[in-house]
């Protein structure tokens, strides 16, 4: 009959080799997140970050696929461009995008903007993913996948980590965690929900839609101004003229 020494040692013994089970698979399945990780990031296509920063309209529809050009202002190019609204016309209102996703606003002073997905509607646009918006020489880098850019007409609003750079900055030292190119190859992250305007807080919409309103009135007022007929001048003011 075995001895307790002799039972405490076997259960001991056995102890140790479950534990070493254990941190074996543990190890196993970290070894395989690091390796689906790798083999992700080995599968996206290869493109190089000046490249993306100067990339063109047309150059951005021979990578992505699909494109879509909204009035005058809105140029969209992605893997995957989905419809959602019409006008009674037929033109395109409400629009989703995802994938490589290269947007274009405005008209002139146009705003460049590279990420994973977008969300159009009429004046509005939210994009998501590590988003990166450029306009002259700034740039504004999301630095997270859940980073937003909220752009209403002109203006814009971003939630989510974020820096203010340049461009000249950014190829000699591309943000922490995946470099840009890497993240607009990659696509959106399947753990986040669904993109919309419900993802922007309700206040934030509705301040930036009055103060465009209120922009609009105010251009709307100059411009009324300019165009009006000069009046008399006042009784005091002589006539030069010969």
């Amino acid at each position: 009959m075995p001895s307790f020494a002799q039972l405490l040692c076997s259960a001991l013994l056995a102890f140790a080799l479950t534990g070493c089970g254990s941190l074996e698979k543990s190890g196993a399945k970290e070894e395989q997140g690091r390796t689906v990780e790798q083999s992700r990031a080995d599968a996206s296509p290869s493109v190089d970050l000046a490249f993306l920063l100067s990339m063109n309209y047309a150059e951005a529809k021979a990578l992505s696929g699909q494109s879509l050009e909204l009035g005058m202002t809105v140029k969209l190019a992605a893997e995957n461009i989905e419809v959602l609204k019409t006008d009674a016309d037929g033109t395109p209102r409400k629009v989703r995008a995802k994938g490589r996703v290269y947007l274009e606003l405005g008209f002139g002073d146009t705003a460049k903007i590279l990420c994973q997905e977008a969300w159009l509607n009429g004046d509005e646009a939210v994009v998501r993913g590590r988003p990166i918006l450029q306009r002259g020489g700034s740039i504004i880098e999301g630095m997270a996948d859940d980073t937003l850019f909220y752009v209403f007409g002109t203006r814009l609003r971003v939630l989510g980590l974020h820096r203010v750079t340049n461009q000249r900055a950014m190829l000699a030292a591309p943000g922490p965690g995946m470099p840009i190119a890497s993240a607009w190859t990659q696509g959106p992250n399947p753990l986040l929900p669904s993109l919309d305007e419900t993802v922007v807080p309700l206040d934030i919409r509705q301040e930036m839609q009055r103060a465009a309103e209120a922009e609009a009135v105010l251009q709307m007022n100059r411009d009324e101004a300019l165009q009006a007929p000069a009046g008399a001048p006042a009784p005091w003011v002589k006539d030069t003229q010969p």
